[in-house]
């Protein structure tokens, strides 16, 4: 008895590519071209005609939205009249806060430009004592002792009035962040020297730095801690 020949499968056809408008055939597996990740900070992402400023510190359009926040409604008006140290006081401080995971939302600084202190004295910011704002703030840096980030201290009334009855510093030994809340407000500042980290000789630094203040200067701290406060726009 004779196979069963299976019947043959039809024959496959080779589609025919659609024609361009031209007239030419359009290519198969055309290449489509790799798309390059976006520098958020090239010139042409923010303000057309935006110049770095004569500083060389970041404009007002490469702040994150959070940084303009809290300058207020007249942020760019307030951002650049600022001093340089102001500047450099503010991006230090609040690019510190954000790799903390530090919450900044709806908080707004106390008395706009003043509330950035850039001195001999100072190198601080204050806030307003907005409650949802504030709220939100402190469970952060609660949260932020819980990862390691931050210690518990109660900051010096003396230095701090009305923003004392809570706060916590910074884990590291050398240009630290100390945080304070109270009635009035908040604040964060800077030491150069942590009187809780670094053993005795921090300490004995540190109450040398209250006694005798020198000019810590962002400019200068900031390369040693990692931190980018400078301007990728282009030269005026």
């Amino acid at each position: 008895m004779a196979s069963p020949i299976s019947p043959r499968p039809p024959p496959r056809t080779t589609p025919v590519p659609e024609a361009r408008a031209d007239g030419a055939p359009a290519a198969r597996n055309a290449a489509v071209p790799a798309q390059k990740p976006k520098d958020v900070f090239a010139a042409g992402t923010v303000t057309a005609g935006a110049t770095r400023p004569a500083d060389g510190l970041k404009a007002y359009d490469e702040l994150s939205a959070v940084q303009q926040g809290l300058l207020g409604v007249k942020g760019r008006e307030v951002y650049e009249k600022l001093s340089s140290k102001q500047r450099g006081v503010f991006l230090l401080l609040t690019q510190r806060l954000e790799k903390n995971g530090v919450d900044l939302s709806g908080l707004r600084l106390k008395g706009g430009a003043e509330g950035i202190r850039g001195s001999n004295l100072r190198f601080d910011l204050l806030f307003e004592p907005d409650p949802e704002a504030m709220a939100r703030f402190k469970a952060s840096v609660q949260d932020g002792i819980k990862a390691g980030k931050f210690s518990e201290d109660e900051p010096s009334g003396v230095f701090h009035g009305g923003m004392s009855d809570w706060g916590v510093r910074e884990n590291r030994a050398k240009y630290a962040m100390q945080i304070g809340f109270g009635p009035e407000g908040a604040f964060v500042d800077m030491d150069r020297y942590n009187p809780r980290q670094g053993g005795f000789w921090n300490h004995v630094k540190h109450w040398g730095e209250i006694l005798t203040p020198g000019n810590m200067d962002p400019f200068k701290v900031a390369p040693d801690m990692g931190e980018d406060i400078f301007s990728k726009l282009p030269p005026a």
